[in-house]
């Protein structure tokens, strides 16, 4: 499986990113980006069967190359990257942890944890992290071990409501968080080597920690 190909297809759709330009490279965009990109994550999920962390995707979990681009001011159709996902139910209909891995013209990167989780998910998230500090301190040093870090984009300012007697708190930047992610770089030798697949698989087993925390909520 070779990705040479399909970084000079992502380049070339991000500088013509039309619908004649696609369609006349519908065949070999899909044949060189789309069903290998399929493959990766068909290996992931073989890899992850089990173990810690049982996730997969495939083809099913894989999102349109197609943009909404009805609120917004870049009317470009296409994305000019391909992503999916790997989840517990092989599913995209999923709200537990999960891992999004997502190439582009650049390399792209590997992600995971709980995307935008709802007002609900997300207190009961801080009210976790409240009860089980202990815990919630040794998940964050297996991260850093692994040199991963919770991303701290879009964290609240102030401490949120109800909360705010844990300003002081070890955790108090953790209760400011809007979601818990973690993620890593992927470079384009990690997709033409063939070793995506392992780094992703090491990625999902390192998380793991961090996906059983709020596994019950």
């Amino acid at each position: 499986m070779s990705f040479a190909r399909a970084f000079e297809l992502l380049s070339d759709l991000a500088a013509n990113n039309t619908r004649e330009w696609y369609h006349a490279n519908k065949g070999e965009f899909k044949g060189e980006v789309l069903q290998p990109f399929a493959q990766v994550l068909e290996e992931i999920s073989a890899s992850l069967s089990g173990t810690e962390i049982e996730l997969s995707g495939g083809e099913h979990t894989m999102f349109r190359m197609n943009r909404d681009v009805r609120f917004s001011k870049d009317k470009s159709p296409y994305k000019t990257s391909v992503s999916g996902l790997l989840t517990p139910s092989g599913t995209k209909s999923e709200e537990a942890g999960l891992v999004y891995l997502c190439i582009d013209e650049a390399g792209g990167f590997v992600a995971g944890g709980f995307h935008n989780p709802d007002a609900a998910a997300l207190g009961k998230m801080r009210d976790r992290i409240i009860g089980r500090p202990s815990q919630f301190a040794g998940l964050r040093k297996h991260l850093a071990d692994h040199e991963i870090e919770i991303e701290q984009d879009g964290a609240l300012k102030r401490m949120p409501r109800g909360f705010e007697d844990h300003a002081d708190a070890d955790y108090a930047d953790a209760l400011r968080l809007k979601q818990f992610v973690v993620r890593k770089d992927l470079e384009r030798s990690d997709w033409e080597s063939g070793q995506v697949v392992e780094r992703v698989v090491n990625f999902a087993r390192a998380i793991c920690p961090l996906i059983e925390f709020y596994q019950d909520i």
